[in-house]
C-alpha cells in the first residue's frame, strides 16, 4: 500500500507548504510528492513566482489568485480532509516508529489497529475483552478470530504484538526472499502485492490473487499463513507434492518468523518416534529454521526404514490425502505417495543440488522434472533417500 499523498490533498495543501505552515511530517510527505509528481510541482512553482504569469495563462492565474484570497478558507478545509484520510486509511502523518492508533469497540469486541509497518504497539486492557482483532497495516491487513490463539499462557497484551510483527516479518522475509532468489518478473510483481489475511473457524483454507492484493482465508489454521502465502504466490489450479513441499520448505525451513516455530513444542517433540534420528542428524532443543530442516529428515528417514501411515499426512500420510491436495485421487505421478514433510525434505535437497531458482521454476510449472534437474525422478529420488538414511542413520 502506497503512502503517497493524491494530488488533489497535496494541492489543497500547497499555500500553507509554500509558508511553512503544516507540521514536520505533513511538510515531508508533501515535499516527497513534488519530487515525484511533475504537475504538481509545476503547480507550486507557478503559486510561488514573483513573475507575472502571461495573459495566455489567465484561466490558471484565476486558480491561482483564488487559492491566495481564501487561504484561510482552504487551511480549515485541507486539514479537515487530512485528518479524515488518516483516520480512515491510518497511512498519512505518523512518523516513524510512531505509535499505531487503536482503538476497542465493545458492541462487536472487535480491537482495531491502524499502523505503518514500522509502527510500536502497545495494547490497552481492553484488548483482553476482544473477541476480534483487525489489524491494518501498510502491507497486509489482518483480521483474527482471538480464541483460535494459542498463547500458551500469555497475555493477548504481551502475545498479540509479538504475533502482528512475526507476520510482518514473515511477509517482509519470503518476499525478499523470493525477489533475491528468483528472476520471474511476473512472481517479483505478485510478492510486492497487499496481503489480506482472515483467519476464522468458519472461513475457507483457499487464497486469491485480485488485480491488486493476495487474499488468504487460512480458517483455524493459523500457523499455516506461510505456506498458504507460498501457495498463493505459486497460484497453480492443482496443489501436488511438488507446490506443497516447496510451501512448507520456504515457510518453515527458511523463514525464521515462521509461526511452526513458535507453536512445535520441543517436549512433544522429543516423545516423537524420530526423535532419535533427528538428534543423530545434528538437532537440538531449539527450535530455529535450520533444526525445523533437520526435523524434515528425520520424518522422511523413519518414512523410509519403516513404513508409512503411522501418522499425519504431513508426517507419513501420502499427501494425497491432505486438504490441499487438488490433484486426481489416483495418479501416476509417485511423488504424491510422499507425506508432506517427505517432499518438504526432498524439495530441500533439489535446491541444495540444483539451485533455489531451479527449484522454483519446476515448482512454477515453468519446467518439468527432466528439463529442470537433467535426470529422472526416481534417479533423483533415490539419491536423495539415500542422503537422508546417511545423515539421519
Amino acid at each position: 500500500m502506497s503512502n503517497r499523498l493524491p494530488c488533489h490533498i497535496v494541492r489543497d495543501m500547497l499555500p500553507q507548504y509554500a509558508e511553512h505552515l503544516l507540521s514536520e511530517e505533513s511538510e515531508q510527505d508533501v515535499r516527497s510528492h513534488l519530487d515525484e509528481c511533475e504537475e504538481c510541482r509545476a503547480l507550486y512553482k507557478k503559486l510561488t513566482a514573483p513573475l507575472p504569469i502571461p495573459e495566455s495563462d489567465k484561466a490558471e492565474v484565476d486558480y491561482l489568485k483564488k487559492i491566495r484570497n481564501g487561504r484561510k478558507k482552504l487551511l480549515i478545509s485541507a486539514l479537515a480532509a487530512v485528518v479524515l484520510i488518516a483516520a480512515v486509511l491510518g497511512i498519512y502523518f505518523r512518523g516513524k516508529a510512531s505509535h499505531a492508533s487503536v482503538s476497542y469497540d465493545p458492541e462487536s469486541k472487535t480491537m482495531v489497529i491502524y499502523g505503518k509497518d514500522d509502527s510500536e504497539l502497545k495494547l490497552p486492557d481492553t484488548v483482553n475483552e476482544a473477541v476480534t482483532l483487525d489489524a491494518q497495516y501498510d502491507s497486509f491487513h489482518l483480521k483474527v478470530w482471538l480464541p483460535l490463539l494459542r498463547t500458551d499462557g500469555q497475555p493477548l497484551k504481551t502475545y498479540l504484538p509479538e504475533y502482528l510483527n512475526r507476520t510482518k516479518e514473515s511477509l517482509k522475509f519470503l518476499r525478499s526472499y523470493m525477489k533475491e532468489n528468483c528472476t520471474d518478473e511476473e512472481l517479483a510483481l505478485s510478492a510486492d502485492k497487499y496481503v489480506n489475511i482472515s483467519v476464522h473457524p468458519e472461513e475457507n483454507y483457499s487464497w486469491a490473487q485480485p488485480e491488486d492484493s493476495i487474499d488468504l482465508d487460512i480458517g483455524s489454521f493459523y500457523w499455516h499463513r506461510e505456506e498458504l502465502y507460498i501457495l498463493s504466490l505459486i497460484n497453480e489450479k492443482n496443489v501436488y507434492w511438488k507446490q506443497l513441499g516447496y510451501a512448507w520448505y520456504l515457510g518453515a525451513c527458511i523463514d525464521p518468523y515462521s509461526e511452526n516455530l513458535v507453536i512445535t513444542s520441543m517436549e512433544n517433540l522429543k516423545d516423537a518416534r524420530y526423535y532419535d534420528a533427528y538428534v543423530r542428524a545434528g538437532g537440538t532443543d531449539t527450535l530455529t529454521p535450520e533444526n525445523y530442516r533437520i526435523l524434515n529428515d528425520a520424518i522422511s528417514y523413519i518414512c523410509l526404514t519403516e513404513g508409512m501411515h503411522w501418522g499425519s499426512a504431513y508426517e507419513s500420510t501420502p499427501l494425497r490425502n491432505t486438504a490441499l491436495y487438488h490433484g486426481p485421487a489416483k495418479t501416476t505421478d509417485p511423488g504424491n505417495e510422499m507425506s508432506v514433510c517427505m517432499a518438504t525434505s526432498f524439495i530441500a535437497w533439489l535446491s541444495d543440488s540444483y539451485g533455489f531458482e531451479t527449484v522454483t521454476a519446476f515448482c512454477f510449472g515453468q519446467k518439468n522434472f527432466k528439463e529442470a534437474f537433467g535426470t529422472d525422478f526416481s534417479t533423483a529420488y533415490e539419491s536423495w533417500s539415500q542422503s537422508v538414511i546417511e545423515t539421519c542413520g
